[in-house]
């Protein structure tokens, strides 16, 4: 725990560090246009077929989930809980966002199915192509 004294890690400071680590903070950095970010099947393959998704880091902004939901169709959503700003991660096998720090969990739409938050997720529009998923982020 490098650098936290025991006043700050009691007020949580330090261990919302620990926990964003720990909740896999290294995922890919996209960078953005304008309010855009392209996920190219290429460089994300789990994209280019229904039923695979990832989690990136968005330079200068925040992490998203993009998961591809069928042929034509795509959702894309914060990837930063909303009860201690963990980062979260795709549960396949549930199609849910998993929160691994206090086990929430919300479904494709940003909706909480299981607390301690109430807050939903912000959803963005995400546009499968012939060769990426485009990600509108405003």
């Amino acid at each position: 725990m490098g650098g936290c004294s025991r006043r700050t890690f009691n007020l949580g400071l330090c261990a919302a560090g620990v926990e964003l680590v720990a909740c896999g903070s290294s995922a890919a950095t996209v960078t953005p246009n304008g309010n855009q970010v392209t996920l190219s099947y290429a460089e994300f393959p789990a994209l280019a077929s229904p039923g695979g998704g990832v989690v990136v880091d968005v330079q200068g902004s925040f992490p998203i989930a993009v998961v591809r939901t069928g042929d034509m169709t795509a959702v894309a959503l914060s990837a930063t809980c909303t009860h201690a700003g963990c980062i979260l991660e795709y549960a396949a096998n549930r199609d849910q966002l998993h929160c691994n720090c206090h086990d929430a969990d919300f479904d494709l739409a940003g909706a909480v199915l299981r607390g301690p938050t109430s807050i939903p997720l912000p959803v963005y529009t995400a546009t499968p192509g012939s060769d990426a998923v485009i990600v509108d982020l405003s």
